[in-house]
C-alpha cells in the first residue's frame, strides 16, 4: 500500500511539472500585436478588392487569436 501512494505521489509530480503562467506575451508584444490589428481594421475600413478583404480579414483573426492566447488581455488597461 505505501509503494501505491509512493507511486502515486511520484506520478502526481511528473505530471504537475512546471506551470505556464497565463501571462506569456510581454507588454512590447502584446502593443504590437494590438498595433497590428487596428492596422488590418484600418485598411479594411478603406477598402480593397473580395480577396484582399479576405486576406486582411484571415490575418486579422489570427492576431487576435495570438492576442488571446498570449495572455495580452491582462495588459488591457496599459493598452488603451
Amino acid at each position: 500500500m505505501a509503494k501505491l501512494i509512493c507511486y502515486g505521489f511520484a506520478v502526481l509530480v511528473v505530471f504537475s511539472g512546471p506551470t505556464v503562467s497565463a501571462q506569456d506575451a510581454t507588454l512590447k508584444e502584446c502593443r504590437q500585436l494590438k498595433d497590428k490589428i487596428e492596422n488590418y481594421d484600418r485598411l479594411r475600413g478603406e477598402g480593397g478588392s473580395g480577396a484582399q478583404m479576405d486576406a486582411w480579414k484571415r490575418t486579422r483573426r489570427e492576431l487576435e487569436k495570438r492576442f488571446r492566447n498570449g495572455g495580452c488581455r491582462y495588459y488591457r488597461w496599459e493598452l488603451r
